[in-house]
Parts: C-alpha cells; structure tokens; sequence
C-alpha cells in the first residue's frame, strides 16, 4: 500500500533526475570535455534544444503514441516522428544560419569549416533518442497497465468464483444436517434435541467465525461436531473410526474445505441393508496437513460420489486457494473402499 502511494513521487523524481542529467551533459560536460570558452550563443542553443526535447517527449509519451501504436496504427506515428526530426532540423538550421553558431564554434575548436551547415547531426541524434526512449517508456507503461488490469480481473473473477463455491458448500451442508435431525426426532426426542444444539453451535461457527480464513483448530473441532452428528442416526450396520489429535498445531486454513470430504463419505458410503464403514483421519507435521477419508464403495453410488457437489467443489477451490501446493487424490482400493487424500502444505 505505501509503495503504491509513493510511486507516483518516484517516477516523478526519475524523470526530474534524468532530465537534469541531461541537461548537465548538454550544458557543462560537453564544454568542459572540450576545455574552451564557448560563445554565448551556443548556451542558448542548448537551452531551446532541451526545452524542445522535454516537449517532444512528452507528446510523443502521453499523446501520439497512446492514439497511434497502442491502437495498432503506426502509420500517423510514422509521419509524426518525420515531422519532428524535420522540424527540429529546421528550427537548428534557422537558430545557427541566424547566429552564425556553426561558424563560430568552428573556430573555436580549429576548424577550418564546418562540415554540413544544412544538416546537424547532433541534433538529429538527441531527437531520434528521445523519440525512441518516449516510445518505449509509453509502451512499458501501456503493457504495465494492461497486465494489472488483466490481474484484478482474474482475481475479481477468482474471489467471486470462491463466494460461490462457499455458497454453495454450507447450504448443502446444512440441508443434510437437517435431514439428518429431522430423521432423528422419529426415534429419539432428546437425542435430536441435542442434535439441534450441536447443529446451532456448527452454523454459528459458520456465520460468526469464518471470514477468508479460519484455523486448523476450530475446523477440526467443526468436522468433529459434524461427525457426532451424523453418528446419532447411524445405524448399527455402520461403523465409524476416527483419528484426529486432540493437539493440532495451528494454521490457517480456509473454511469448510476438509468437511465437504467427510460429507461425501456419509452421503455415499452408508448401505441401507448392507454393512457400511468410514474411516477418518488427520495426519500433521509443521505446516504440511495430511487429511484422508475413507468409506465402504457401492457399485450404484460409484458417480454419484466422484462427481459430487462436495468433491467437485473441494477440487476447485483448491485449485483456485492452493495452487502447486496441494495433492489431491481419490479412488476404489484394492481393498474395495472409496479413499480419498488430501495433502495441504498450509504455509
């Protein structure tokens, strides 16, 4: 933030410094390389050419190129710039036919004549380098300002993408939980009562607690309520096993990003008849968190639970949150389970 305050004050004192390195090479360099006393006209020679300089620079910068070059239209540039070397061309002859400069600094140096009194070649080397370096400057800039603009926009588009990712996590999240309590109230009144205060505590953390980021922690002990909850209307046929320590070094950590994992293993790997196990655990060391869920696979779930509305969206965010430094993988074991593992480098 302060270096983007004071940067308008540094390009300012660069273009104020190189002018006035400019002009010190023009005004005292040059003489005193030379080691003669100039005559009067030749100071004032190169006062008007670095005043002309400074003004082709900055037309050419803030005006001529952003309405020709940066439209891809080169040919009024083109003409432009021929214009001004034949202009300052002109006004050089004018100044020195008028001043008799050629002829005076001829003698003063020794020399017997003056090579092209038509033609100044200093001249036209200082305006073809200022015209190339007001050119270049004004693309720079131009390219500067596309990329940053291009860069908001992906990450505008990246911000909106992940509130609606979320927004679609809890809302999913929360009708499961409610279907969950209201199948309980059927067989244990004080049970969903207690159900339906875990649930108030899980959607407080979710609208209080969580902004862009929460910690390992407190997702840990949220994915904890959510398992407590759904072991109330677990059946007997259902087995559940968990291993998340009780010590977690914290971090931060995106909200809602492991429990869409464990949700799907609930919403896909319990069998109505048939028996049924998930297995949950939480692996960490330092910053690298290591997460795996694992649950019994069933032949007619099998797309539901790769395609999921949880899974998919965990895979995208992230893509979008930890790019290169997560590794996602899922599938069928050997073994017949549905395992899913996820690896996080936090920091």
């Amino acid at each position: 933030m302060a270096t983007n305050l004071f940067r308008p004050y540094l390009f300012t004192g660069l273009h104020i410094l190189g002018w006035l390195l400019l002009g010190f090479i023009m005004l005292f360099y040059i003489p005193l390389t030379w080691n003669v006393v100039l005559p009067s006209v030749f100071w004032l020679w190169q006062i008007i050419i670095l005043i002309l300089l400074i003004t082709i620079f900055y037309s050419n910068a803030k005006i001529i190129v952003p309405k020709t070059i940066i439209k891809d239209n080169t040919s009024p540039f083109l003409i432009w710039a021929f214009l001004t070397i034949f202009a300052m061309q002109l006004i050089a002859f004018f100044y020195t036919s008028q001043t008799d400069l050629h002829t005076k600094i001829s003698l003063v140096l020794g020399f017997k004549k003056y090579k092209n009194p038509y033609f100044d070649n200093y001249v036209l080397m200082l305006t073809l380098l200022v015209l190339g370096i007001s050119t270049s400057w004004a693309m720079l800039q131009h390219w500067q300002k596309a990329a940053q603009h291009k860069q908001k926009l992906e990450q505008d588009k990246t911000m909106a993408e992940l509130a609606m990712l979320k927004a679609q996590i809890n809302p999913h999240f929360f009708f499961n939980s409610l279907n969950s309590i209201y199948s309980l109230t059927y067989t244990d009144i004080e049970d969903s009562r207690n159900a339906l205060h875990t649930l108030s505590r899980m959607m407080r953390y979710l609208l209080y607690s969580t902004e862009e980021t929460t910690t390992l922690l407190k997702e840990a002990e949220f994915m904890k309520d959510f398992i407590a909850l759904m072991k109330l209307r677990a059946n007997s046929k259902l087995t559940i096993t968990t291993d998340i320590p009780e010590k977690i070094h914290d971090y931060p950590i995106v909200p809602m990003l492991l429990l869409p994992l464990v949700e799907n293993a609930f919403k896909h790997g319990i069998h109505a008849t048939d028996k049924s196990e998930i297995h949950i655990s939480l692996k960490q060391a330092g910053s690298s968190l290591e997460f795996e869920v694992e649950n019994t696979y069933f032949e007619k779930s099998s797309t539901t639970n790769e395609g999921g509305i949880g899974l998919t969206n965990t895979k995208r965010r992230l893509h979008l949150i930890y790019p290169h430094k997560h590794s996602l993988i899922c599938g069928v074991t050997k073994n017949g389970m549905y395992n899913v593992k996820l690896q996080i480098t936090l920091q």
